[in-house]
């Protein structure tokens, strides 16, 4: 993973979103082969996973264990509901209980979080305590985080990391695996629309200089190329200065002072807040700290920063920010309908001021009004 590396809905009401959203236009680039829609209750699932291996189960999964960190919440709202869930990563119920799904499903507070280490390690006897039907794993980083669990018996679908497509195949692999092939087609199809309708607009991001921090408390630390963060900045139409650099490389206030980016993100990995930023008199040159466009990035159902079922959230969110100086008006329903097809619910007004973030990013341009 780059960064320091979701229920009971039953349709699509957004009208920005899935009922835009075309759902023949769920293609994959042979991320995951795609299975019959609509699997009865009981009849046997194939899928691929994003590494090419074949996961044969005799009914749809019903006890999934996941153990990277994205995976839990994106199973829940591909499921529709969190019941499917056993067994997570530490760091994914963390900001289940920072965010939105933990109020929406506190059940998910209780789901066992030590199917794991910090390293993505399973911990295989806790695993097979758990019976899953099958564990969501981790298939680009080594064949010691697999080995042990194919050694043990267990059937392990593998994900891939870091691009649009890979989280567009990992949406369809979970639908193959849950026998919800019609939510996974759906939940595709927006994000497909949705990347169309970022494209189309992004001259209007006029080249504006983002950069994304993933750690500053322990070293400051930036999304490079080919990050998603990366990815989102320039679809949104700004430019990320630290674009030539390879992965997320350690840099120093020096370093940003020459880049002078105009608006700073940071990162839910880590703990630093906008306020630390503009008080520091180190960063007080800075373009973005000079005009208080630090924002702390919005955590939902899931942290908007890494690639999830929410990312054309993050799109529009941070489009207007850099297009327009300001949070969308249409952010707060896009969240609440969209919301209601992914998890089945419409968030409050104060819940929604919480996922986005109101309190940290008070006082800045793009949050002028918001809340209030």
């Amino acid at each position: 993973m780059t960064t320091p590396a979701a229920d009971l809905g039953r349709r699509a009401v957004s009208r920005r979103g899935f009922l835009g959203a075309t759902l023949a236009a769920a293609t994959l680039a042979a991320c995951s082969r795609p299975a019959a829609p609509g699997a009865p209750v009981g009849a046997a699932v194939s899928a691929t996973d994003l590494t090419g291996a074949r996961i044969d189960l005799a009914a749809p999964a019903r006890r999934v264990v996941t153990i990277p960190i994205p995976a839990a919440s994106m199973v829940v709202a591909v499921n529709g509901g969190p019941d499917v869930l056993v067994g997570m990563n530490a760091s994914a119920q963390q900001a289940i209980k920072g965010g939105y799904l933990g109020e929406a499903f506190p059940q998910l507070l209780s789901v066992p979080s030590d199917v794991a280490g910090e390293d993505f390690n399973p911990s295989v006897e806790r695993i097979l305590a758990l019976e899953p039907d099958v564990v969501v794993q981790w298939g680009d980083r080594g064949t010691g985080l697999v080995a042990p669990l194919t050694g043990a018996g267990l059937q392990v679908a593998q994900l891939t990391y870091g691009t649009q497509e890979f989280l567009e195949g990992a949406a369809t692999l979970y639908g193959n695996l849950l026998g919800k092939q019609d939510r996974s087609t759906q939940l595709v199809a927006w994000m497909q629309e949705q990347r169309k309708v970022r494209e189309a607009a992004a001259s209007a991001g006029r080249g504006r200089k983002v950069l994304y921090l993933s750690a500053v408390a322990q070293g400051v630390k930036v999304a490079g190329k080919g990050q998603y963060n990366d990815f989102t900045t320039r679809l949104v139409g700004g430019t990320n200065p630290a674009g030539e650099l390879p992965g997320t490389p350690g840099v120093d206030v020096e370093q940003i002072l020459a880049w002078n980016p105009e608006i700073v993100l940071l990162g839910n990995f880590d703990p630093t807040m906008p306020e630390q930023i503009l008080s520091d008199p180190r960063w007080a040159a800075v373009e973005a700290v000079r005009a208080k466009r630090v924002y702390r990035v919005p955590l939902g159902g899931y942290r908007w920063d890494p690639p999830n079922q929410e990312s054309p959230l993050m799109w529009e969110w941070l489009a207007g920010l850099v297009a327009e100086d300001r949070v969308p008006a249409s952010l707060p329903e896009s969240i609440r309908t969209n919301y209601q097809f992914l998890y089945g619910t419409r968030p409050t007004d104060a819940q929604i001021a919480s996922i986005l973030r109101v309190g940290p990013n008070k006082g800045t341009p793009g949050y002028a009004g918001l809340g209030t």
